[in-house]
């Protein structure tokens, strides 16, 4: 075995393994996503990987991923908001404005 032998396995681990960790992300994400849309009464559409690099947040290195996440309040209006996640952890969530429907007040 050469030593570009060893290099060329290297690359291809590394490779496997940052596919790994996307993968990991994004599954935390739809979950993330998921119980956000619940709590706050929304419907869930889709979560897609926006944008991806290298970070540190405070000592800890890991993959700093913005999100999309299509989103409805009505079942019939689509709206697109942002997570953001460090690793697996959820950084924050911004929606733009939407329409809240009126629910008719229980007799």
């Amino acid at each position: 075995m050469s030593l570009l032998d060893v290099l060329l396995l290297l690359g291809l681990l590394l490779l496997g393994w940052i596919f790994w960790q996307h993968r990991q992300q994004s599954e935390s994400a739809y979950r993330h996503a998921a119980h956000y849309c619940k709590q706050q009464g929304l419907q869930l559409l889709d979560v897609r990987r926006d944008r991806t690099r290298w970070s540190f947040k405070g000592r800890q290195p890991g993959w700093r991923a913005t999100f999309k996440m299509g989103f409805s309040s009505d079942g019939e209006t689509r709206y697109e908001g942002d997570l953001e996640l460090h690793n697996q952890q959820l950084i924050g969530v911004e929606l733009p404005p939407f329409r809240v429907p009126n629910r008719e007040p229980l007799h």
